[in-house]
Parts: structure tokens; sequence; C-alpha cells
């Protein structure tokens, strides 16, 4: 399993595509379908970005996390889906920006989550995300940092269907 380095962030609610072109920030835009699945008491996850599929897994919490990610097949993705004895779905747009030699990702949820959004952005080592400086134009709509609160993960997300409160 390779290791994920990854600080998170709240934001403001906000139309995050008009936020980044008032600001003339570059981005590109994919949509994801995020799947929590629950098979034999393990839960893992399978996502569709765009027109690729993926199984993901992850071990731990908090800023640092093992992390085993595949490319699957549609009909893998499929069969694991309908195999699964629970599955809780999120939908998202991703934003991705290249700012200051970090891609931030920014999830802008949708559905009942409408309204929530998060920054993601991941790091090599961890004195490179100790050291990390937000970016000062997406520092104006932060709420704050939630990389250690678990109401924020995504698989917390899914389970329950709501926006976490803060």
């Amino acid at each position: 399993m390779a290791v994920e380095i990854e600080r998170r962030y709240l934001l403001l609610p906000l139309r995050v595509e008009f936020f980044l072109r008032m600001f003339k920030m570059d981005f590109r835009k994919i949509n994801i379908t995020q799947n929590y699945i629950k098979r034999d008491e393990q839960l893992g996850r399978v996502r569709q970005f765009d027109d690729k599929y993926y199984i993901t897994i992850k071990k731990g919490d908090g800023l640092v996390r093992e992390e085993y990610e595949k490319e699957i097949t549609e009909e893998i993705y499929n069969n694991i889906l309908n195999s699964s004895d629970e599955t809780k779905t999120i939908s998202k747009t991703r934003y991705l920006l290249d700012i200051d030699g970090f891609t931030y990702e920014i999830d802008e949820f949708k559905d009942a989550l409408c309204g929530l959004v998060l920054l993601e952005v991941e790091f090599e080592n961890e004195k490179e995300s100790l050291d990390f400086k937000i970016n000062d134009i997406i520092k104006k709509v932060m709420v704050k940092e939630v990389t250690e609160d678990r109401t924020f993960d995504n698989s917390s997300i899914a389970a329950s269907q709501s926006v976490p409160y803060l």
C-alpha cells in the first residue's frame, strides 16, 4: 500500500466554478460518483471519474493514511456494486487547480449534500504538509481545517447522507 499524506479544509458553501472564474484561476473539472460498499463487514470504495473506474482501500485516518488504488473496468465496477451488502453513494464535481507547486482538489458535493465544499491537498512527505500555507485567494473562503475531523471524511459523509456540522 502507498502512503497518502493529505490535508483537508472545509470551504464556504459556494458555486466553485463561478468563484474560480471570477478570480481567473485555471482548473480542470471531473464528475465523480463515489460508492462506499460494505461486504462481509469490510468497507471499501469504488468510484467513477468521468469514464474511468477505480477501487480504493484506505487504512487509518487523519493526515497520514495507507492507500491502495487500482483502475478497474466498468464491468468489474458494476459487479462490485451489485455484489455488495450495502452501498452509500456521494456525487460531486472535483475542480483541480495547480497552485504554487501543489494540486488543490476542490470538491463541490451534489444532491442532498449540496452546499458542502471541501478542499484536499496531497503532499510528498509530512514536513511538506506541515510547512504548507494555503493560497490567499482560497483562504478567503476557508472555514477551517478538518483533516483530523472524521465527520468530514467522505465515508462518514456518505454514511450520513447529510452535511456535517462544525
